[in-house]
Order: structure tokens, then sequence, then C-alpha cells
């Protein structure tokens, strides 16, 4: 039925940009007074219940359609020239099913090329659903399943978890009263894989579920479908390739997830507490993407510890950047924009795990940028102290990992990752020191060790110590331990070794016996550690050799 009434020159309904915005329409044609004021193109539907806008693909080509919000996110323009038929009385033909995906790839580019006047038109991208293999489906099952999935990953992800928010994901994931999303069951295959144990390392050739969720990812970016649940996705992925050192995979992925997280405009919400183009939405939304964001920045980082000339994908973190709320709040849903604080003023506060981290990371990021200039150790060694122009640093570093000592009991060490990465940057600055001073023998490096470094080792030997002495014992250790737990044991025992110059001494021997203790212990959750083990024992060769 012809929804216009012509007589008056009004409608019977308000338009869609009045309709996007909640405002009142007077519903005039050919266009109505609000949209005319503030330079909006203004239409009007041609039939009742319609949710579709007309989105010009060419002059040569028939209209296509693209769904409003109700859907998604983003949609098509109208012209004059449908104003002028609605005026006459005319109706607009609905195109066929299929013109959806050339309507979605339309306006994902306008998006792109020209965001703010994709903004500024109330354009709108339509649901695009690509099939879901019938692996996939298969591997991540029914709502039962999921549900098991999200429980397993919840107790296993020691700090990802804060990182999605619990009510998006049932949303996205679990909802019977919605058809399933690609975008949902990705996150699911993802999760799973990231609870899956370390493959063998003769067994290379048989990582199925992860080449299944490389795959599906890849075909999922390759709609061009943005989404933070994508994102997130990547985001498991890229630490199941550090954590089983499938490299340079690992670096690829998160290149990729800094990339994706700019597209989407996440790197904004550290300097601004809403960013760009987020007004509007539920502010749970907001923190989530900047979760997101920091996730991408600690591991960005994270894979520069061994080599810190490499370029990082993401910008430097400021002393005056907003960090994650308090997890709990996270969480539980009552996170408010005021709960968000700045890395300048978290040292005095009480900070959740995931803050902690994030403050930990920046941190790193000050010592990264401190050694990435500094010539490679064939060079001479020049007037660049490491010891004078890092003992700030190391010392607050270190007061970090105090302060959160207040907020975690000693045996939590095992899995707290702030005080990991921390203990990461500590031990890289003495890396780098030793280097630069060319030690040839224990007593050098003795002389040469910061006094940080040699309360972190202590520290990183008693905690494997009593791992070693409650396995044992017989006594049940927590499996679920962090990726970062493997890289700060790897670097402890680097250190040691390095100590021991090819010649040991029997404290030196037991300590490092003790720290590859651990990492053998890790392995079965992370092929990194097994690698790390490798790297140990090459080091003891070629210094022993040079002896």
């Amino acid at each position: 039925m012809d929804l216009m009434k012509n007589a008056g020159r009004y409608t019977r309904t308000a338009c869609f940009p009045c309709r996007h915005s909640k405002r009142r329409c007077d519903k005039s044609l050919p266009a109505c007074q609000l949209c005319i004021r503030k330079g909006v193109e203004c239409s009007y539907p041609t039939r009742r219940a319609q949710k579709y806008v007309v989105l010009p693909q060419s002059s040569e080509t028939s209209q296509i359609t693209a769904p409003m919000r109700d859907n998604s996110t983003t949609s098509g323009v109208t012209r004059s020239s449908e104003s002028a038929s609605l005026e006459r009385g005319g109706s607009v033909e609905a195109p066929p099913a299929t013109d959806v995906v050339q309507s979605f790839a339309t306006a994902t580019a306008i998006q792109f090329i020209a965001p703010r006047i994709f903004r500024d038109a109330h354009l709108e991208i339509p649901r695009v659903n690509i099939a879901i293999p019938k692996d996939v489906a298969a591997h991540v099952g029914d709502l039962g399943q999921i549900r098991d999935i999200y429980a397993t990953f919840s107790s296993q992800a020691v700090i990802w978890t804060p990182v999605i928010f619990r009510k998006n994901f049932f949303n996205i994931a679990l909802n019977p009263l919605s058809p399933r999303r690609v975008e949902g069951v990705l996150m699911c295959l993802c999760m799973k894989l990231y609870c899956t144990s370390a493959p063998s390392f003769e067994d290379d050739g048989k990582r199925t579920l992860y080449k299944m969720a490389k795959e599906f990812y890849a075909e999922v970016e390759a709609t061009g479908i943005m989404s933070v649940c994508i994102l997130q996705s990547a985001l498991l992925i890229a630490v199941y390739e550090i954590g089983n050192a499938i490299y340079p995979a690992a670096y690829m992925t998160v290149g990729s997830c800094a990339r994706y997280g700019v597209a989407l405009g996440l790197d904004k919400l550290t300097v601004s507490l809403t960013g760009e183009g987020n007004l509007g939405k539920p502010w749970m939304e907001i923190e989530e993407m900047r979760r997101v964001w920091w996730g991408i920045l600690i591991l960005d980082r994270f894979l520069n510890l061994g080599n810190p000339s490499r370029c990082l994908m993401t910008k430097d973190p400021a002393y005056d950047d907003y960090l994650p709320v308090d997890d709990r709040t996270f969480l539980d849903a009552t996170a408010r924009p005021q709960d968000n604080i700045k890395i300048s003023a978290a040292f005095a506060l009480r900070m959740g795990p995931f803050a902690r981290l994030a403050q930990a990371t920046y941190l790193v990021n000050q010592a990264l940028n401190l050694l990435s200039p500094l010539p490679i150790e064939d060079e001479e060694v020049d007037s660049f102290d490491i010891g004078k122009e890092s003992a700030q640093l190391r010392r607050t570093i270190e007061a970090l990992v105090y302060l959160t000592k207040t907020e975690f009991d000693f045996r939590d060490l095992v899995t707290c990752c702030q005080a990991a990465v921390s203990y990461c940057a500590i031990l890289l600055l003495q890396e780098y020191h030793w280097r630069r001073m060319r030690i040839t023998s224990t007593e050098e490096a003795c002389l040469h060790m910061f006094v940080e470094s040699r309360r972190t080792l202590e520290k990183l030997a008693t905690m494997a110590s009593c791992m070693r002495e409650d396995a044992e014992a017989g006594r049940t250790l927590d499996e679920e331990f962090p990726v970062f737990l493997a890289q700060v044991i790897y670097q402890a025992g680097l250190a040691t070794v390095e100590m021991g110059q090819g010649n040991p001494d029997k404290q030196l021997r037991e300590r490092l016996d003790t720290f590859k203790w651990l990492l053998r212990h890790i392995q079965p959750k992370w092929r990194v550690a097994g690698i790390y083990l490798s790297i140990l024992q090459s080091k003891e060769v070629m210094l022993a050799a040079a002896i």
C-alpha cells in the first residue's frame, strides 16, 4: 500500500534520519525541516514497515538496499530523485536479497574512505552472514557446548577473560532467539583453540583446530565485517601462536590486530573516554573496546622483549593515557566513566590485575625505547651507561611489583601477569647492560649486576623452588599458567647462564636446574617453553666452549 499522503504534502511516517536520531519529524515533503536545517539527506519509507534505504550503486545498475541499525551497523543514502518519486506518490521497488552483499561492499568502502560523510549522512552497514563450515560448526557445537567452552576458557584464561564483556558474548553466541552469528561462532572456536594443549614437536602437520581457526578467521575477515568480536578472536589466535612458538605468524597476527583496531578507532580510547564516533554507545561496550586495545599494546611489546630494535606496530602509551577499569566492575557490568583513571594517577590507587598489567606494559615500553636505538653488541662501547640511564626506571618497575604484592598474595606470583612482565623488563635491561660491559667471568657479572636484577632472580628462584617442592610432594599445582610466566623464567634462566659463564658454581647450577624444571612443567600448556629450554642449552654449550 502506498503510504504517501499527497494532500498537504505530508507523509504518515517519519523520515529515516529522524528515526535514526530519535528526533521529532514534521513529515513534510520533499524533506522535513529538521533535515533541511542540519543539511542532511532526507528520505522516507515507501511502504509499510520498510526498514531499508535505497543505496545507489551506480548510474547504470539497479538500486540496492541495506537494512538499518536494527540489524547491525551501517547503510545507504537516498538522492533527491527518491524524494521526487515519493512526492509523486510513486514507490521504489525492493531489490533482490542477493544485492545486499553488493550494498554491504559499497557501504563499507564509503565508511573507510569517507568516515565523516558516512556518519553525517546516517549511513548503515547491512548484516552479512557467511555460511559456517560444517567442521567449524561441529567443533563449536550447540548452545550447551558453547557454554562449556566459555566456562573452560574463563577458568583457564588468566588474563584474557577481562578483555571480553560476558554479556555481549552471550548475546552474540548464546541468544536462542536470534540466528547464529558468524562472529560468535568464530570467537567460540578461538576460545576452544586457546584452551587446547600444546601440540607435540613431532605433530606440526596435525594442528587441525589451529588451521581451522586461522582459515575461518581469514574467511570472516575477507568479508569486510568490522567487529570487536572478530578482533578479540584474532587476539586469542595471537596468544595461542605466541605460546606455541608459531613464528613469524604470531608477529603477523599481532600486527594485523593493530591495524584492525585502528580501523575500528580503538586507538583513540586511551586518550579519550569515548574515542571517536562512540557517542550513544553503551558505556560497557566502550570499556570493552578500550581493554581490547590494551591487549594489543601488551602483545605488541611482549613480542619485542627478544629484539627491542624491532619496530612496534602501535603508538607508545603515554603517561596520561586511560587505563582499563577494575576487572570486577567490568565483569559485573557496574563500571562507570568516572572509574577510568590515567596511568599517572594509578600508582597510588588500588587497581585490578588487567589495569596493573597495562601499567606494567607502559614501563616495559620505556625500557624498549631506551634499548632500541643502541648499537649492536659487536660495535664499540660508547659513553651510554644503561645502568645510570635506567636507574629510575628500574626503581619504578620494582615499586610497581611491590605495590601489586599488597593486592595479590605472594603465591599468586605464578599467575601474576603484571609482576612477570615487570620482571621481564628488569632482566632485559640487565641483559643489555652485560652485553655492553662485555662480561667474561662470574665476578664481572656480579660486579655489573643491578640490585633490582638480583632481587628479581632471588624471587623467581624461590617461586620455582616452591613449585618444584610441591610437585615432588604430590601436591596439585595450578596448571593454568599465563604465557608471560614462561617468558620471565626463560629470561631468568638466560641471566643465570650468563652469570655462570660456562663454569657455574653449585648455587647457580641448582638455580638453573630449577628454572629448567619449571619450563618443562609449563611445556604441556605452552610449547614455547620447550623452545626456551633449547635456547638455554645452546647458550650453555657456547659459553662452555669459549672457556
